[in-house]
């Protein structure tokens, strides 16, 4: 969920900059298409930039850190939902609460209600309300039809917790902004600045995980559950960077995510982490959580070694090969292509097999 809200915040504020430029390009020219004087040009530039960096910057903010916390706490009530089934709409109880919402004050459902897919909080700018968790024993809910279901601005008709959108499309800034100069301009931000860092524990250990923010969120579950089982097998391991899924059109950009002395296999695709090894040794790698019956093992090794050195590969629950065969597969795919070692690990988390074909590391 926090990578889905920075995501959301990144591309919202590219989209904000490209339309405060674009402004600022129209204001070269008044309303008759002359040109402006320095001067008049320099008075326009000040009120657009009042507008977009006074009038409208603290709403913005204020509804981020509403969202935000909104999501955070649906985290929250999802886990706790077998000891506290029902939610409860609450106003902040002033005069300055808008009609609309003051008709949603009390409202009572059950946490996976469709009500809470519209309503859930914020649901307007500044808007200040939230959800409470109640007790089943001291609650009754709210019967449809008992309450007028009030009007709710489209960009809000939404569920943050559920969707980890701060800022819908539906946004005005997003208006007839080319997805590209918002892919383009995450994806050049300096690797500091687009990283999250966290980590994963194991029995004590705290190995540092930072994953970017373009990480392709599809994959991160499963990513993220083939990574604790290899930090577990590997403790050698001393740091993961989850790197992110950039365009192939801006394949420029990413030598600044993997080691400097990498060699790209084919720079269209991604490989998913940078493994470090202490200071001297980093590896590029591929995950993959297998799905089905694991028979399509092979194809799925043929794609790591287009875009990685290493494939790490976790096995289904119901798979139909047997551990021979698949050994097998893998080391006539390790002999035929790129791949500098492959290791593949079973639906309980043991390591089946392991081979390389050199131990040369790839230098810091």
């Amino acid at each position: 969920m926090l990578t889905r809200l920075t995501q959301n915040v990144f591309s919202f504020s590219a989209a904000k900059n490209y339309q405060e430029l674009r402004t600022i390009t129209s204001a070269l020219c008044d309303e008759e298409g002359h040109l402006r004087s320095f001067p008049d040009f320099r008075d326009q530039v000040s009120a657009i930039n009042a507008k977009f960096n006074q009038a409208w910057l603290q709403t913005e903010y204020d509804t981020c850190i509403a969202t935000a916390t909104q999501s955070a706490r649906w985290q929250q009530f999802q886990e706790q939902k077998n000891l506290f089934p029902y939610l409860r709409y609450q106003t902040a109880g002033d005069e300055s609460v808008r009609d609309e919402h003051r008709a949603l004050d009390g409202v009572t459902k059950r946490v996976d209600d469709p009500f809470w897919r519209t309503y859930y909080p914020p649901n307007g700018w500044n808007c200040r309300c939230e959800a409470i968790q109640v007790p089943e024993d001291d609650v009754q809910e709210t019967p449809e039809g008992s309450y007028k279901a009030p009007f709710i601005p489209q960009l809000f008709r939404t569920n943050s917790g559920q969707t980890g959108l701060i800022f819908p499309k539906g946004h005005p800034y997003y208006t007839d902004v080319p997805n590209s100069e918002i892919r383009r301009a995450i994806a050049y931000l300096p690797p500091e600045n687009g990283y999250l860092d966290g980590h994963i524990n194991l029995s004590g250990r705290q190995v540092p995980v930072r994953h970017h923010v373009m990480h392709n969120l599809d994959e991160l579950p499963g990513n993220n559950e083939v990574l604790s089982d290899l930090l577990r097998l590997k403790p050698e391991i001393t740091e993961v960077s989850l790197l992110p899924d950039i365009h192939y059109k801006d394949a420029d950009l990413k030598p600044k995510f993997y080691p400097e002395n990498w060699k790209f296999h084919n720079k269209d695709k991604n490989a998913d982490a940078v493994l470090s090894f202490g200071k001297q040794e980093e590896w590029v790698v591929d995950f993959k959580r297998l799905q089905g019956n694991g028979k399509h093992l092979a194809p799925h090794l043929e794609k790591a070694a287009q875009q990685a050195d290493y494939a790490i590969i976790k096995l289904p629950e119901n798979r139909s090969e047997s551990i021979k065969s698949i050994c097998n597969t893998a080391d006539k795919k390790l002999d035929s292509t790129e791949l500098k070692g492959i290791l593949i690990i079973d639906n309980d988390g043991q390591l089946v097999y392991e081979r390389y074909k050199t131990k040369s590391a790839v230098k810091r």
